[in-house]
This record gives structure tokens, C-alpha cells and sequence, in this order.
């Protein structure tokens, strides 16, 4: 499993709303664990700054944020759902790099690695369909069974209720340290580090056996 989080509901839920994101952290996919349906919002505008185009990982240098560069000339209004992506770099062989760099001698990482490589060699046009494939393939390796979807409409923050997780998590929360705890596990660079919290789920399915 996934290490828990508290601060987090840990009682199971009909329904959770959530942003789509990148490899987003653990305790994003702890809730999507909880869920009964998942509705991943497609009809905001974009958000700068958070998961939505970013993960972080753990390096032999500390944490690193890996970013998906966004086409420029978006209108003010546009939906995240219409973002495109921009390979003007090679970014996907950058993030692999580092990925592999990071992560080649954590326990699982040759176990796992060739189900995760698509993601930095195949071109998706669109961030939110490349995000839902990333989150759906990791649900699958988790052995999650809910129903993950995109919304159809918007609502403003909290109109869903306490399942409404849409912008809290986010991860200036994280380097706060106000949204949640995990329970500490293995990482690979523990040693040098200790135990660092909001890392993207590519630290738990490298590290841990899920």
C-alpha cells in the first residue's frame, strides 16, 4: 500500500473531486484509493504553479520539481482541458533521465519501469489526456477499482463538499507542511535526507511493493 496520510480523510468515500496531475503526489492517489468514483476536473481554467504540469521527485541532490512546458498563446479563459503540450524541447527525455537517474536502484524500479516508459516517448497533444492515462495506468498498478472521470461543468471550490480535494493539493501546501503527514517509508536517498513528504507517486511505486 501506499503510505497513509493523516490530516487526509481516512474513512472510505462515495466521490472525490480532484485536479488532473502529473505522476501527481501520494496522497492524491491515497484518495483515489478511498473512492468509490473519482471525477477529475476538465472544466477549470488553468493553474500555474501546481501538479497540474509538475511532480516531484527525489534526487541524489535533494528534491526536484519536473515540469511539462504549456504552449504559449493561450486565451485568459481557456479549459485545462484544451491545454496542449509544447515538445519544442525534449523535455520527455529530460524527465526519463531523471527519473532513472533518481530511481535505478530503488527496489522495484526494473520491475515497473517498462510500464511507466510510454509516458516519456509516446506524444499525447493534450495535458489532461495525458495526465488521465498516467493517473489511470497508476490506479491499475495499485489495484484501485473505482471509477475515474473527467467533470462535465464547473463549480466553484467546496460546492462538492468534503470530498471536494480540487485545490487542496497543491504544493505549496506540501512544502508547508500544513495539508497532511505520511507515514514515513524507504526512499532511496534516506540516508542523506531523511524522510521527505509530497513526493510524486513514482517515489512509492519505486520504492515500495505495491
Amino acid at each position: 500500500m501506499i503510505a497513509p496520510s493523516s490530516g487526509l480523510d481516512s474513512n472510505r468515500m462515495d466521490t472525490v473531486w480532484l485536479s488532473t496531475a502529473y505522476f501527481g503526489p501520494t496522497h492524491y492517489f491515497d484518495l483515489i484509493k478511498k473512492a468509490e468514483v473519482v471525477w477529475v476536473e476538465a472544466c477549470e481554467n488553468y493553474q500555474k504553479q501546481s501538479y497540474r504540469n509538475r511532480c516531484r521527485i527525489l534526487s541524489a541532490n535533494g528534491p526536484i520539481t519536473l515540469s511539462i512546458p504549456i504552449k504559449k498563446g493561450r486565451s485568459p479563459g481557456q479549459l485545462i482541458r484544451d491545454v496542449r503540450i509544447d515538445y519544442h524541447e525534449n523535455w520527455q527525455k529530460l524527465h526519463f533521465k531523471s527519473v532513472e537517474s533518481a530511481y535505478r536502484h530503488s527496489p522495484y524500479y526494473e520491475f515497473i519501469i517498462d510500464d511507466l516508459v510510454t509516458f516519456w516517448t509516446k506524444r499525447w497533444e493534450f495535458l489532461f489526456d495525458y495526465n488521465m492515462a498516467i493517473t489511470e495506468l497508476v490506479a491499475a498498478m495499485l489495484k484501485v477499482g473505482c471509477s475515474i472521470r473527467p467533470t462535465e461543468s464547473f463549480r466553484a471550490p467546496g460546492d462538492y463538499g468534503p470530498g471536494d480535494f480540487r485545490y487542496r493539493i497543491h504544493p505549496k501546501l506540501n512544502e508547508e507542511g500544513t495539508d497532511y503527514s505520511s507515514v514515513p517509508y524507504h526512499q532511496v536517498f534516506s540516508d542523506r535526507f531523511g524522510f521527505v513528504e509530497g513526493l510524486s507517486v513514482l517515489d512509492a511505486l519505486f520504492n515500495l511493493n505495491l
